[in-house]
């Protein structure tokens, strides 16, 4: 008789996570605040729907295997739903954990970047890892005006240095510094 061996493995529940995508998705598109966007506008001038920005974030700390799966998995939830409470009028499911909603909580800044910034480093580490994944979306996308490049890009080093330091040379890393040079390069 032949018997396989099944070996349980934690993964997120991923019917919940598509669910979590459409909340997500709406909350952007249907309930955004007047000063907020739904849209991003690309330096090509194409716009993209602002939830993918938050999907990004989410999609790449569940990849960075790096990261145990006790980060990685409420991770990409907080990460999922980071500017929900910043940049929506709707609320969050009530039925992920308080600590997700808590870590939530710690990532947002109504009083815009000079606020944030200055939090952000006095956050645990676990904060700064979840903004750098926020922030070098951003630089991924193209969404930065050139007159806040050396001011967000030596706030991404700040939290490069602290992620670094805490949890090693992950990818998000590695892609934050290259993206950090392209973009230095660009303004000289």
């Amino acid at each position: 008789m032949n018997r396989m061996l099944k070996t349980k493995v934690a993964v997120m529940d991923y019917i919940k996570f598509i669910e979590y995508i459409s909340i997500a998705a709406f909350a952007h598109q249907e309930k955004v605040l007047p000063a907020a966007k739904a849209f991003r506008t690309f330096p090509s001038g194409e716009n993209t729907p602002y939830f993918t920005h938050s999907l990004w974030c989410a999609i790449m700390i569940w990849l960075d295997s790096g990261l145990p799966e006790n980060i990685r998995y409420p991770g990409a939830q907080v990460l999922l739903f980071h500017d929900i409470l910043e940049d929506t009028s709707a609320t969050l499911p009530n039925d992920i954990s308080d600590e997700v909603k808590r870590l939530i909580g710690e990532m947002t800044y109504r009083g815009g970047f000079n606020e944030e910034k200055t939090a952000v480093l006095t956050k645990p580490p676990l904060i700064q890892l979840l903004k750098l994944y926020d922030k070098t979306a951003t630089l991924y996308d193209g969404d930065m005006k050139s007159d806040r490049i050396q001011e967000w890009t030596g706030f991404m080093e700040k939290l490069i240095k602290t992620v670094k330091h805490e949890y090693g040379t992950l990818n998000i890393v590695l892609l934050a510094r290259e993206l950090i040079k392209k973009y230095r390069a660009s303004a000289q």
